[in-house]
Formats: structure tokens, C-alpha cells, sequence
């Protein structure tokens, strides 16, 4: 008999039995795969169909921000979103490493109300501009420095309950440099992007689930490493 991978060994904690398939597919092809992007998939269910599909992308965009994103106050963007998460990033892609771009094309998407920056479109900008950094990810400084370019100021503040509630309730999403914690293993971004029965709401590039659910500050203060509000020039 066949022996199974390590991967295919791991008990699946969510899903239908058709995702279940899906994902023997995936594994069944299994050295046709980044290590890195199962790995992924294996922390995180909700990369499934961004998986499944891997194999017959080229890395090309496929698609920009549709009406309907463009009409919410804070649209939920994905990093692994098919649209744009193939496309290389760094040294690996937007789904993986896009955490950064993602966040930043929410806040520009959310105060412009246009579809000028995509996260396709900031990740492209924060590579040809030096914004992202091998080895590490993409730098602090594009929060400052590169917001401009898309019409939005971004100004690093302190970690102050009273100040970030304040700034959200005047409509100023705040992105979130992150620390290991419950959103990542490693280093992420997330944007805080309002207030809810005093509790935050967050947009989480890489889960939707983590976003569908209202934070305590005290949950989320530990693992903040550094925060920027942002406002239209």
C-alpha cells in the first residue's frame, strides 16, 4: 500500500466531505506543490480553493475590486483572494506574503472609494519601490512614506486605548503590525477598522473567520508591535 504523506496523515478540522476530496486531490499531487503552500493550507482551511487552483495559474491577475466592494465602508479584502493571490510578492506571493499591500489597499479602497489600489497594484508599487525587504518582509515604512502615492496620509501613533477608540470612531482605519500571537506565528498586519459593542473590528487579510469575530482591546494590545491611522490627504 501507498504510504500516505505527513500532510495526508493530519486530521482535517473543518470542512465538508467535498472539501475533504478537494483536499486529497491537492495531496495526491503533492510534489507538484510548494512545501511552503501546503503548510500553509494545513494552518489555515480557508486556502483550500486558493490551493486547489495553484497548479493551473500562471501568476497573473486576474481580476481588480468589484462594485460591491467599492460600496462597503471597510471591504474585507483576502491576500488569498484568486483575484490577485497568485501574483508574485516578495519571495513568494501576495497570498503568503501580502499581508502588508492587502491591508493598505483596504484602507485606500475604504477612504477613496475607488479601485485604483488593488492589493495586486500596492504590492507591484511596494516592490518597485524598495518597500519590501528579503528575508523580511515588507517594511514599516510604506505605511508613511508610500501612503501618499495612493492619496492617503499614515501616521504612526501610540498604543492607547483611548486614542485608537477615538480615531476609529472618527472613521480612521488604523493598520496593526503584529506580534505572534492569534493571528500569526511569525509577523502580520492586520486593520482595525471600527468599533462594535466596545469591542474592535477587525479586517485580517488571511482569515475570514478571525474577522468575522469582535476583538477586546486587552486581547489585541499585547500583540500589537506597531499601529497607523490613516486619513485622505
Amino acid at each position: 500500500m501507498e504510504e500516505l504523506s505527513a500532510f495526508t496523515k493530519l486530521p482535517w478540522p473543518f470542512g465538508s466531505r467535498e472539501e475533504q476530496e478537494q483536499r486529497e486531490q491537492i495531496y495526491a499531487k503533492e510534489d507538484s506543490y510548494p512545501p511552503e503552500l501546503l503548510e500553509a493550507l494545513e494552518k489555515n482551511p480557508e486556502l483550500l480553493s486558493f490551493v486547489e487552483g495553484y497548479l493551473s495559474s500562471d501568476g497573473s491577475v486576474t481580476g481588480g475590486l468589484t462594485e460591491e466592494e467599492l460600496s462597503q465602508d471597510f471591504p474585507l479584502l483576502l491576500q488569498y483572494d484568486a483575484r490577485w493571490g497568485y501574483a508574485p510578492y516578495g519571495d513568494n506571493n501576495i497570498a503568503l506574503s501580502g499581508c502588508a499591500p492587502t491591508c493598505l489597499s483596504m484602507v485606500v479602497t475604504a477612504l477613496r472609494k475607488n479601485g485604483d489600489a488593488s492589493p495586486n497594484v500596492v504590492a507591484d508599487y511596494a516592490m518597485e519601490r524598495g518597500y519590501y525587504q528579503d528575508g523580511v518582509g515588507t517594511m514599516w515604512s510604506l505605511m508613511t512614506e508610500g501612503a501618499p502615492d495612493f492619496g492617503v496620509r499614515g501616521e504612526e501613533i501610540g498604543l492607547d486605548k483611548n486614542l485608537i477608540f477615538a480615531r476609529l470612531e472618527e472613521g480612521s482605519p488604523i493598520i496593526c503590525s503584529m506580534r505572534p500571537g492569534d493571528f500569526t506565528t511569525t509577523g502580520h498586519f492586520i486593520v482595525l477598522v471600527g468599533i462594535q459593542d466596545g469591542k474592535i473590528v477587525v479586517n485580517d487579510p488571511y482569515s475570514r473567520e478571525r474577522s468575522e469575530k469582535l476583538w477586546d482591546y486587552e486581547t489585541l494590545e499585547y500583540q500589537i508591535k506597531n499601529l497607523w491611522a490613516f486619513s485622505l490627504l
